[in-house]
Order: structure tokens, then sequence, then C-alpha cells
């Protein structure tokens, strides 16, 4: 049976209420306050019939017993509190409709209006943020361009030459810092991401081939399983990303030139939905990092130990995290001081197989924190 235009709209209109409330912080609050004020109203309510239920009943019976004993009763003594019963009842759920729907109302409007101010101080933030970063690219692709060009000058000395060459690494270094912010501003707009079918494995060779120098320049074995495809809806430039900051966190995180290895490996759950692991035998994060880890900025001793590795942003499991999200899978990691950290992520599978087992790790000593957007 062919779906009605009308019912797609409909669809099209629930789908995005549920994304609303699901991704924008501001909408989900808004419906929580306003769903409070509609309780708040059904306990009201539930007093006021209470009470007047008790009122009722014993006007009532004072009403009737005094009919009677008066001898102005004439009629039966049940017609008298039905009468009133039907008025009561009418009045009573018109006054009902009413408290609920003002409740519900004002509620909202309170919501707007406690989070308006904060919604436009986020909003210029994120405004103000973009803006500069975009400005910053032109002259920083200017100064590492001249920069280079003056590499090849012979007659520099070998000081100055390795200046400028750790100017160039500083300069990378600023470059995606601004490419992780502008990435976060497109995050929080999740509409503006284009989804279309993507073999992850494919993305997966893509970013191993681009990270294999970085990998031989810190003597770290960098490896991918063989498989067959697996197919997912998703964003390919998001997904190379996802799959480039959790390689290139295992890389640098890894001592170098100790036959320390990064895989990366891909599967089905028992679930059948698609999954990625990034597993290395780097230097671990402890216990009481791994809960935040996703947080923006967050640094740990323990896994931002010195001498191992290039530091970075702060910005790259958060940007993970948020990827991850909006394509409504699951992400998990693993880890143990001194053994390694194994991160798995979770995406609906586009295309129906049969499930395959998942290797596990039953080690002593790991830790796990896991998150699930699905």
């Amino acid at each position: 049976m062919e779906t009605t235009p009308s019912l797609k709209r409909f669809a099209a209109l629930v789908i995005g209420l549920t994304d609303k409330y699901r991704f924008n912080p501001f909408v989900r609050t808004a419906v929580h306050i306003t769903l409070l004020q509609v309780v708040f109203a059904v306990i009201m309510i539930g007093v006021f019939t209470w009470a007047i239920d008790y009122t009722h009943d014993a006007t009532i019976d004072t009403f009737t017993l005094y009919l009677s004993e008066t001898g102005i009763l004439t009629a039966s003594p049940s017609d008298l509190p039905g009468a009133i019963d039907e008025v009561r009842n009418w009045t009573m759920m018109l006054v009902f409709l009413v408290i609920i729907t003002l409740s519900g109302f004002f509620g909202y409007v309170m919501t707007r209006f406690a989070l308006r101010p904060t919604q436009q101080s986020l909003s210029s933030q994120k405004q103000f943020i973009g803006n500069v970063a975009h400005e910053l690219r032109t002259p920083l692709a200017i100064i590492k361009t001249n920069t280079e060009v003056a590499l090849f000058d012979p007659k520099l000395s070998p000081v100055i030459k390795q200046t400028f060459e750790d100017t160039i690494i500083e300069i990378d270094r600023i470059s995606e810092i601004i490419n992780n912010l502008l990435t976060f501003d497109t995050l929080t707009r999740p509409r503006h991401i284009k989804f279309e079918r993507v073999d992850l494995r494919k993305v997966g060779e893509t970013v191993i081939e681009r990270h294999q120098a970085l990998a031989r320049e810190r003597g770290v074995t960098l490896a991918m399983d063989s498989g067959r495809a697996t197919y997912i809806e998703g964003n390919q430039t998001a997904l190379e990303q996802v799959l480039a900051n959790l390689i290139k966190n295992a890389i640098n995180y890894t001592p170098s030139h100790l036959n320390g290895s990064v895989r990366l490996l891909f599967g089905r759950d028992i679930e059948d939905r698609i999954t990625v692991t990034v597993a290395d035998t780097g230097i671990g994060i402890a216990q009481k990092d791994l809960f935040h880890i996703f947080d923006p900025y967050y640094r740990a001793d323990t896994s931002r130990a010195r001498g191992i590795g290039k530091g970075t942003s702060g910005l790259g499991l958060a940007i993970v995290n948020e990827i991850v999200r909006v394509h409504r899978g699951s992400i998990s990691i693993r880890s143990a001081l001194g053994r390694g950290t194994a991160v798995t992520i979770n995406f609906p599978a586009s295309i129906s197989s049969e499930p395959t087992k998942q290797p596990t790790d039953e080690q002593a000593g790991m830790h796990e924190v896991s998150l699930d957007f699905s």
C-alpha cells in the first residue's frame, strides 16, 4: 500500500519534533518544565477534587437531613444529590481543563523567558567562534606557506631551519583546533549534515593510509582487519573524522619504538549493528578519568602523559562523541593503565546480515564507560 502525502508529512513532522527534543537542549528543557507544570496542575486538581467532594457530601447530608426533619422535602431524597452532582461534574470538568491548559501554557512561557538569555548567549558564542575560526584560516595559511618557502633556502642555519619546522608543526595544531571548532558548530545543527550509504571499511582504509607515516615515525604497527563490506547510513566526511581522531589518539599515546600496535577492527554485534573498534597497546586511561574523556578540553595526567605523542586540542573524543550521537550509534571505551585502550562504536547497519561473534577482552583491571544514542 502506497503511503499518502499527508501521512508522509505527518511522519516528517513527528521526526522533526523528535529530533528537536533529542538534540536541542532548550526544547528538551521547555518540554520538561511544561510537563512539570502539568503534573503540578494535576496534583492541584486532585486536592481540589477531594476538597469539593468532601464539601459536597457534607452539604448534601446536612441539607437532606434538615429538609427531612422539617417536612419540606416531598420528592425522593436521591433526586437532590443527583441534580447537584450533574451541575458539579460539568463545572469541575471545565475548571480542570482550564487549569491544565493554563498551567501548560504558562509553564512553556516561563521556560522560554528563563532560557532566552542563555540561548542568545550560546548562539552569540557559537557565531563568534565560527567567525573567528574562519577569519584565522587565511592568515595561518599564509604564514605556513611563507615558512615552507623559507625552508627551501639552502643558506639557512640548522637552528633557524629547526625553528621554522617547529613553527609549521604548531601552525598545523592551530589549524586542527580551528577545524575542530568548526566541526562542533556543524554538529550542533545535525540537519545540516547530509547522510548517504557509506562503506565504513573503505573509510577505514583511507584513514589507515593517511596515518601510516605517523605510525612509522613512532615505530607503531598500524593495521586493519580484512573482511566484508560494512555499510551504514551516515556522512562520510564525519565518519572519516571519527576514525582519524581515534587512530591518531591511539598512535600518539602508544609508546614509540616499543613494538606497540594499533588495530582497526570491523564486525557485527548481537543486534546485527556494525561495530568499529580501534584497539591499541598504549598507556591506557585511569578509571577516574575514563568518565570525563568525552568532555571538551578535558585533560588527564594518565591519559595525556608527558613524552607520549604530541599534544592535542582536547576536542577529539568530544567530537567523536557528537558524531556518534548524530548517527544514533553507541560508543564504549575499555582501558587499563599500561595495557592499552579499546574504543568500540556501534552503528545501525543499512542492510541486514548474519551477525558475527565479536572478540571479547576479559582481562582483569579493565575499566569501561559506555554511551548509547540509538
